[in-house]
């Protein structure tokens, strides 16, 4: 059963979003894209925050904003959808338990059941007996933890989150995000995040916009493992290629990668198909110049050098390499080195 439908089209300065959704019951779609690609935009307008320049949003079976005759546009309030974003916006007037119950109470359910109904939902998110303290108490964690018991506490038919986690430190986001997982089982959601870890925890599918329009979509590790896009490979962290099937190969230019995948060998089988080669920066490495006479490694020069964790990405104009901080030394940005890729990493997807 579909429990969220929409088409919507909002107008904006440089382009208009227009995005079609259908999420199923207890389904979570994340909604992932560039910055002002008008993922925000289409969070809003679910909302009711931000007014359809056309299209139309079913929450169940009921219709609550339609662009075309007869008109329908029912206030936020009333579309059973809670909008979770980076702040909180807890009433600080109002205790944390009151917070809570605020969205039963105003259902009419009575004020002892539900204060009762408020103190279960902060023991299920983790801050049991918390109930008295203030908002200006709570920690940035604590005060998301507080929200997400406030929307599901008055029983939504969906819940948006607009990249919630986003201000919070990487331990406190880890924490929310299990907590998330969990409370969000079995509950209608579309979350908007940024980073790929989210989508892959607490989503189903994963819906990718690009001004305006879905590039991609599907289910979450299947779109992040074959990017249709640069964007799509960035956040997903591997290295995509355009080129061309050549010989059962991929070939741009004087470069040529081979892959020992099945599915990718068939996708090569037609020469001239465009082919997009991915592989992850860490199955990629710098050889010297014996590799040239072997024919698998290609000479690219070094655009930028990035610090990381356990060594240094070395950007060039033919992709990314993970190279340890001990092989490092002698690189520099401006010089040329030579890649080679083991066709096992290699996988070869179509380009549209």
């Amino acid at each position: 059963m579909t429990a969220l439908r929409a088409h919507v089209i909002v107008e904006r300065e440089h382009f208009a979003v227009d995005v079609a959704l259908a999420v199923a019951a207890g389904e979570t779609v994340a909604v992932m894209g560039p910055s002002g690609a008008g993922k925000s935009t289409l969070l809003q307008a679910l909302a009711g925050l931000v007014p359809l320049g056309g299209g139309e949003i079913s929450v169940g079976e009921r219709v609550v904003d339609r662009t075309t005759a007869p008109r329908v546009q029912v206030a936020p309030m009333h579309r059973g959808i809670v909008l979770l974003g980076q702040d909180a916006r807890l009433f600080p007037h109002l205790s944390v338990r009151e917070n809570v119950a605020f969205g039963p109470r105003s259902a009419g359910i009575a004020a002892r059941q539900a204060r009762a109904s408020a103190d279960a939902w902060l023991e299920r998110v983790g801050l049991p007996g918390a109930g008295d303290r203030m908002p200006h108490e709570l920690s940035g964690g604590e005060s998301q933890r507080v929200a997400v018991a406030r929307a599901l506490a008055a029983s939504p038919q969906a819940v948006l989150l607009d990249e919630p986690l986003v201000a919070l430190d990487p331990d406190t986001a880890a924490g929310i995000r299990r907590m998330l997982r969990e409370q969000l089982a079995g509950v209608t959601t579309v979350a908007v995040t940024h980073d790929a870890a989210d989508a892959v925890a607490l989503a189903d599918r994963l819906l990718v916009i690009e001004a305006g329009r879905v590039t991609q979509s599907g289910p979450v590790r299947e779109v992040l493992g074959e990017p249709a896009s640069d964007f799509v490979a960035s956040i997903g962290g591997v290295n995509r290629l355009v080129g061309v099937a050549d010989g059962g190969d991929w070939v741009a230019g004087e470069v040529r990668l081979a892959s020992a995948d099945a599915a990718s060998r068939a996708l090569a089988a037609v020469d001239g198909v465009a082919l997009a080669a991915v592989f992850r920066p860490e199955d990629a490495r710098l050889v010297g110049e014996e590799a040239d006479a072997r024919g698998d490694a290609w000479a690219t020069t070094i655009a930028d050098l990035e610090q990381t964790l356990t060594g240094v990405r070395v950007r060039t104009g033919l992709g990314v390499v993970d190279v340890p901080l001990a092989d490092a030394g002698r690189l520099a940005v401006g010089s040329t080195v030579r890649v080679s890729v083991d066709p096992a990493a290699v996988r070869f997807v179509a380009v549209d």
